[in-house]
Protein backbone atom coordinates (compact mmCIF):
# COMPACT_ATOMS: atom_id res chain seq x y z
CA UNK A 1 0.00 0.00 0.00
CA UNK A 2 1.48 3.73 -0.72
CA UNK A 3 1.34 5.52 2.11
CA UNK A 4 0.72 9.26 1.83
CA UNK A 5 2.48 9.80 4.90
CA UNK A 6 5.63 8.39 3.64
CA UNK A 7 5.47 10.89 0.34
CA UNK A 8 4.85 13.88 2.84
CA UNK A 9 7.58 12.73 4.88
CA UNK A 10 10.48 12.80 2.21
CA UNK A 11 8.85 15.99 0.38
CA UNK A 12 9.50 17.80 4.06
CA UNK A 13 12.86 16.62 4.62
CA UNK A 14 13.89 18.18 1.50
CA UNK A 15 12.57 21.26 2.26
CA UNK A 16 15.68 23.16 2.57
CA UNK A 17 17.06 21.56 -0.84
CA UNK A 18 14.75 24.01 -2.57
CA UNK A 19 16.74 26.90 -1.08
CA UNK A 20 19.75 25.85 -2.24
CA UNK A 21 21.63 29.02 -4.23
CA UNK A 22 23.94 27.02 -6.16
CA UNK A 23 21.68 24.04 -7.26
CA UNK A 24 18.42 23.25 -8.31
CA UNK A 25 18.43 19.98 -9.43
CA UNK A 26 18.12 16.96 -6.92
CA UNK A 27 16.15 13.86 -4.92
CA UNK A 28 12.72 14.13 -3.42
CA UNK A 29 12.32 10.54 -2.91
CA UNK A 30 14.62 7.81 -2.71
CA UNK A 31 13.11 4.18 -3.24
CA UNK A 32 13.12 2.44 0.08
CA UNK A 33 15.21 4.55 1.44
CA UNK A 34 12.03 6.59 1.95
CA UNK A 35 10.13 3.92 2.11
CA UNK A 36 8.36 2.48 -1.28
CA UNK A 37 10.99 0.08 -3.36
CA UNK A 38 11.11 0.82 -6.27
CA UNK A 39 9.99 4.94 -6.47
CA UNK A 40 12.05 8.02 -6.81
CA UNK A 41 11.06 11.40 -7.43
CA UNK A 42 13.48 13.86 -8.97
CA UNK A 43 13.58 17.47 -9.09
CA UNK A 44 15.17 19.57 -12.04
CA UNK A 45 14.34 23.18 -11.69
CA UNK A 46 11.17 23.63 -12.81
CA UNK A 47 10.47 19.92 -13.61
CA UNK A 48 9.86 16.94 -11.56
CA UNK A 49 10.91 13.10 -13.03
CA UNK A 50 9.32 10.20 -11.22
CA UNK A 51 10.44 6.86 -12.10
CA UNK A 52 9.39 3.33 -11.63
CA UNK A 53 11.64 0.59 -11.60
CA UNK A 54 8.77 -2.12 -10.09
CA UNK A 55 6.13 -3.65 -12.25
CA UNK A 56 3.90 -3.32 -9.25
CA UNK A 57 3.97 0.95 -9.17
CA UNK A 58 2.70 0.14 -12.36
CA UNK A 59 -0.09 -1.65 -11.45
CA UNK A 60 -0.79 1.26 -8.86
CA UNK A 61 -0.43 3.82 -11.05
CA UNK A 62 -3.73 5.20 -11.32
CA UNK A 63 -3.46 5.44 -7.40
CA UNK A 64 0.16 6.55 -7.22
CA UNK A 65 0.15 9.17 -10.06
CA UNK A 66 -2.44 11.24 -9.05
CA UNK A 67 -1.20 11.39 -5.61
CA UNK A 68 2.30 12.38 -6.41
CA UNK A 69 0.90 15.46 -8.99
CA UNK A 70 -1.32 16.62 -6.15
CA UNK A 71 2.18 16.72 -3.83
CA UNK A 72 4.17 17.82 -6.74
CA UNK A 73 2.19 20.73 -7.86
CA UNK A 74 2.13 22.09 -3.68
CA UNK A 75 5.88 22.02 -3.64
CA UNK A 76 7.59 25.47 -2.83
CA UNK A 77 8.91 26.06 -6.70
CA UNK A 78 6.56 26.23 -9.94
CA UNK A 79 6.76 23.26 -11.90
CA UNK A 80 5.74 23.51 -15.42
CA UNK A 81 5.68 19.72 -16.09
CA UNK A 82 5.75 16.17 -14.36
CA UNK A 83 6.74 13.15 -16.25
CA UNK A 84 6.99 9.58 -15.63
CA UNK A 85 9.93 6.93 -16.83
CA UNK A 86 10.05 3.65 -16.99
CA UNK A 87 13.14 1.77 -15.63
CA UNK A 88 11.69 -2.31 -15.04
CA UNK A 89 14.46 -4.17 -15.86
CA UNK A 90 13.50 -5.73 -18.58
CA UNK A 91 14.64 -8.89 -20.68
CA UNK A 92 15.44 -9.72 -24.37
CA UNK A 93 15.60 -7.83 -27.36
CA UNK A 94 13.69 -4.37 -26.60
CA UNK A 95 13.65 -1.23 -28.38
CA UNK A 96 14.74 0.89 -25.41
CA UNK A 97 14.34 4.11 -26.97
CA UNK A 98 10.61 3.65 -26.77
CA UNK A 99 10.29 2.04 -23.30
CA UNK A 100 12.54 4.72 -21.44
CA UNK A 101 10.82 7.28 -23.30
CA UNK A 102 9.34 9.57 -20.09
CA UNK A 103 5.28 10.25 -20.49
CA UNK A 104 4.24 13.67 -19.75
CA UNK A 105 1.45 13.35 -17.28
CA UNK A 106 0.93 17.01 -16.00
CA UNK A 107 1.93 20.08 -17.90
CA UNK A 108 4.40 20.66 -20.52
CA UNK A 109 7.42 19.11 -21.61
CA UNK A 110 10.71 20.34 -21.39
CA UNK A 111 12.70 22.21 -23.71
CA UNK A 112 15.27 20.21 -25.79
CA UNK A 113 18.40 22.25 -24.29
CA UNK A 114 16.40 22.22 -20.95
CA UNK A 115 19.63 23.40 -18.22
CA UNK A 116 19.74 22.96 -14.69
CA UNK A 117 22.61 24.07 -12.33
CA UNK A 118 24.20 21.93 -9.94
CA UNK A 119 27.17 23.01 -7.59
CA UNK A 120 27.27 26.26 -9.71
CA UNK A 121 27.63 24.06 -13.01
CA UNK A 122 25.16 24.75 -15.95
CA UNK A 123 23.79 21.98 -17.36
CA UNK A 124 21.79 20.47 -20.22
CA UNK A 125 19.61 17.57 -19.67
CA UNK A 126 17.16 15.12 -20.91
CA UNK A 127 14.50 14.70 -19.19
CA UNK A 128 12.39 12.71 -21.97
CA UNK A 129 14.53 9.99 -23.83
CA UNK A 130 16.88 7.36 -22.65
CA UNK A 131 17.73 6.07 -18.95
CA UNK A 132 20.85 8.70 -18.07
CA UNK A 133 19.92 12.44 -18.00
CA UNK A 134 22.76 13.92 -17.99
CA UNK A 135 23.81 14.86 -14.04
CA UNK A 136 23.87 12.60 -11.31
CA UNK A 137 21.88 13.73 -8.86
CA UNK A 138 23.87 12.02 -6.04
CA UNK A 139 27.46 13.46 -6.80
CA UNK A 140 26.17 17.09 -5.36
CA UNK A 141 27.80 16.71 -1.70
CA UNK A 142 30.64 15.07 -3.36
CA UNK A 143 31.61 18.20 -5.49
CA UNK A 144 30.61 20.75 -3.00
CA UNK A 145 33.33 18.94 -0.65
CA UNK A 146 36.16 19.08 -3.02
CA UNK A 147 35.53 22.53 -4.43
CA UNK A 148 38.66 23.87 -2.26
CA UNK A 149 40.94 21.63 -2.71
CA UNK A 150 41.81 22.12 -6.84
CA UNK A 151 45.42 23.54 -6.99
CA UNK A 152 45.09 26.88 -8.22
CA UNK A 153 46.15 26.45 -12.27
CA UNK A 154 46.30 22.93 -12.06
CA UNK A 155 45.65 20.59 -14.73
CA UNK A 156 43.27 17.70 -14.80
CA UNK A 157 42.76 14.17 -16.15
CA UNK A 158 38.49 13.63 -16.18
CA UNK A 159 38.77 9.76 -17.41
CA UNK A 160 35.20 7.96 -17.90
CA UNK A 161 34.15 11.51 -18.09
CA UNK A 162 30.44 11.47 -19.25
CA UNK A 163 29.11 15.15 -19.61
CA UNK A 164 32.02 16.47 -18.02
CA UNK A 165 30.26 18.33 -14.72
CA UNK A 166 33.48 17.42 -12.94
CA UNK A 167 35.98 19.11 -15.17
CA UNK A 168 33.35 22.20 -15.25
CA UNK A 169 33.26 22.40 -11.54
CA UNK A 170 36.91 21.98 -11.26
CA UNK A 171 37.67 24.94 -13.95
CA UNK A 172 35.48 27.22 -12.02
CA UNK A 173 36.57 26.48 -8.73
CA UNK A 174 40.92 27.68 -9.72
CA UNK A 175 41.97 24.55 -12.61
CA UNK A 176 43.28 25.70 -15.48
CA UNK A 177 42.64 22.99 -17.95
CA UNK A 178 40.86 19.61 -18.07
CA UNK A 179 41.18 16.54 -20.81
CA UNK A 180 38.12 14.35 -20.65
CA UNK A 181 37.93 10.54 -21.72
CA UNK A 182 34.88 8.80 -22.41
CA UNK A 183 33.95 5.79 -24.94
CA UNK A 184 30.95 7.87 -25.73
CA UNK A 185 30.87 10.37 -28.48
CA UNK A 186 27.24 11.57 -27.78
CA UNK A 187 28.30 12.30 -23.90
CA UNK A 188 31.24 13.89 -25.48
CA UNK A 189 29.57 15.93 -27.54
CA UNK A 190 27.36 16.90 -24.37
CA UNK A 191 30.35 17.95 -22.66
CA UNK A 192 31.34 20.10 -25.51
CA UNK A 193 27.58 22.12 -25.07
CA UNK A 194 28.50 22.15 -21.69
CA UNK A 195 31.29 24.06 -22.03
CA UNK A 196 29.23 26.25 -24.11
CA UNK A 197 26.53 27.05 -21.92
CA UNK A 198 28.95 27.74 -18.89
CA UNK A 199 31.21 30.19 -21.14
CA UNK A 200 33.96 28.05 -20.58
CA UNK A 201 36.43 27.62 -23.62
CA UNK A 202 37.72 24.75 -25.18
CA UNK A 203 39.60 22.68 -28.42
CA UNK A 204 39.12 20.16 -30.04
CA UNK A 205 42.35 18.33 -27.55
CA UNK A 206 40.23 18.94 -24.10
CA UNK A 207 38.21 15.81 -25.66
CA UNK A 208 39.38 12.44 -26.36
CA UNK A 209 37.17 9.78 -27.82
CA UNK A 210 37.93 6.38 -26.72
CA UNK A 211 38.80 3.62 -23.80
CA UNK A 212 40.29 4.92 -20.75
CA UNK A 213 42.79 2.43 -19.58
CA UNK A 214 43.95 2.84 -23.33
CA UNK A 215 44.43 6.46 -22.93
CA UNK A 216 45.64 6.14 -19.41
CA UNK A 217 48.99 3.79 -20.88
CA UNK A 218 48.96 6.14 -23.49
CA UNK A 219 49.49 9.30 -21.41
CA UNK A 220 51.41 7.65 -19.26
CA UNK A 221 54.14 6.44 -22.25
CA UNK A 222 53.95 10.09 -23.67
CA UNK A 223 55.14 11.10 -19.97
CA UNK A 224 52.17 13.64 -19.59
CA UNK A 225 51.69 14.59 -16.03
CA UNK A 226 48.32 16.30 -14.41
CA UNK A 227 47.79 17.91 -10.54
CA UNK A 228 44.33 16.13 -10.43
CA UNK A 229 42.96 12.58 -12.03
CA UNK A 230 38.89 11.84 -11.78
CA UNK A 231 38.25 8.12 -11.61
CA UNK A 232 34.67 7.72 -11.94
CA UNK A 233 34.45 4.60 -14.12
CA UNK A 234 30.90 2.12 -14.59
CA UNK A 235 31.08 -1.01 -12.21
CA UNK A 236 31.40 -2.20 -15.52
CA UNK A 237 32.09 -1.67 -19.30
CA UNK A 238 32.49 -3.02 -22.96
CA UNK A 239 33.78 -2.16 -25.85
CA UNK A 240 34.28 -3.79 -28.86
CA UNK A 241 37.53 -4.98 -28.54
CA UNK A 242 37.63 -4.93 -24.14
CA UNK A 243 35.80 -5.09 -21.10
CA UNK A 244 36.16 -3.02 -17.52
CA UNK A 245 35.37 -4.47 -14.04
CA UNK A 246 35.56 -2.65 -11.08
CA UNK A 247 37.08 -5.67 -9.47
CA UNK A 248 39.69 -7.08 -11.60
CA UNK A 249 40.79 -3.58 -13.44
CA UNK A 250 40.32 -0.65 -10.49
CA UNK A 251 44.09 -1.51 -8.65
CA UNK A 252 46.11 -1.40 -12.18
CA UNK A 253 43.90 1.82 -13.16
CA UNK A 254 45.41 3.49 -9.91
CA UNK A 255 48.95 2.15 -10.24
CA UNK A 256 48.82 3.66 -13.52
CA UNK A 257 47.11 6.98 -12.04
CA UNK A 258 49.96 7.13 -9.79
CA UNK A 259 52.33 7.47 -12.71
CA UNK A 260 49.78 10.56 -14.43
CA UNK A 261 49.64 12.19 -11.19
CA UNK A 262 52.96 12.30 -9.02
CA UNK A 263 52.70 14.29 -5.96
CA UNK A 264 48.97 15.01 -6.99
CA UNK A 265 45.32 14.14 -5.73
CA UNK A 266 43.11 11.82 -7.12
CA UNK A 267 39.29 11.51 -7.21
CA UNK A 268 37.90 8.20 -7.18
CA UNK A 269 34.67 6.50 -6.65
CA UNK A 270 32.59 3.61 -7.30
CA UNK A 271 29.02 3.43 -7.90
CA UNK A 272 27.85 -0.50 -6.86
CA UNK A 273 26.48 -1.93 -3.75
CA UNK A 274 28.85 -5.30 -4.56
CA UNK A 275 31.71 -3.03 -3.99
CA UNK A 276 32.41 -2.70 0.16
CA UNK A 277 34.16 0.75 1.28
CA UNK A 278 36.74 -2.34 2.59
CA UNK A 279 37.37 -3.47 -0.81
CA UNK A 280 37.32 0.09 -2.51
CA UNK A 281 39.74 1.37 -0.21
CA UNK A 282 42.29 -1.92 -0.92
CA UNK A 283 42.07 -0.45 -4.72
CA UNK A 284 44.94 2.05 -3.96
CA UNK A 285 48.29 2.15 -3.19
CA UNK A 286 49.35 1.77 0.50
CA UNK A 287 51.63 4.71 0.17
CA UNK A 288 48.84 6.87 -0.99
CA UNK A 289 47.09 9.58 1.57
CA UNK A 290 43.55 9.45 2.18
CA UNK A 291 42.17 12.92 2.62
CA UNK A 292 38.41 12.62 2.75
CA UNK A 293 35.75 9.97 1.89
CA UNK A 294 32.43 10.45 1.45
CA UNK A 295 28.73 8.76 0.13
CA UNK A 296 25.78 9.84 -1.97
CA UNK A 297 24.47 13.10 -0.82
CA UNK A 298 21.64 12.99 2.11
CA UNK A 299 18.99 13.13 -0.54
CA UNK A 300 19.34 9.57 -1.24
CA UNK A 301 18.65 8.16 2.03
CA UNK A 302 19.49 4.02 1.69
CA UNK A 303 18.34 0.81 4.36
CA UNK A 304 21.77 -0.75 4.19
CA UNK A 305 25.47 0.23 3.26
CA UNK A 306 26.25 3.19 1.05
CA UNK A 307 26.53 2.28 -2.42
CA UNK A 308 28.89 5.07 -3.60
CA UNK A 309 32.08 5.36 -2.22
CA UNK A 310 34.36 8.35 -3.13
CA UNK A 311 37.79 9.62 -2.16
CA UNK A 312 39.93 12.16 -2.91
CA UNK A 313 44.13 11.00 -2.07
CA UNK A 314 46.83 12.28 -2.95
CA UNK A 315 49.19 10.29 -4.39
CA UNK A 316 52.56 9.37 -2.89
Amino acid sequence: MIERSKLIGAFEKRTELFGMGDTNCFRLFNSTGDGVEGLTVDVYGEYVLVQFFSHLLFAREHILVPLLTDLVYSLPVRVRGLLLKNRVKLRGNHDFTDIRRSRLIKGELPPGDYRVIQNGVRASVDLVEGQSTGVFLDMREIRRQIATLYPPGGRMLNLFCYTSIFSLHALKNGISRCINVDLSKAVLRKSMHNYTINDVPYDSRDFIYGDALQWMKRLEKRGETFSVLVFDPPTFSRNRKKTFSVKKDYALAMEIAQKLCPGGTVLSSVNSHSVTEKEYQSFHPPSWEPLFFGNESCDFPHSGAPYLKAGLWRTG
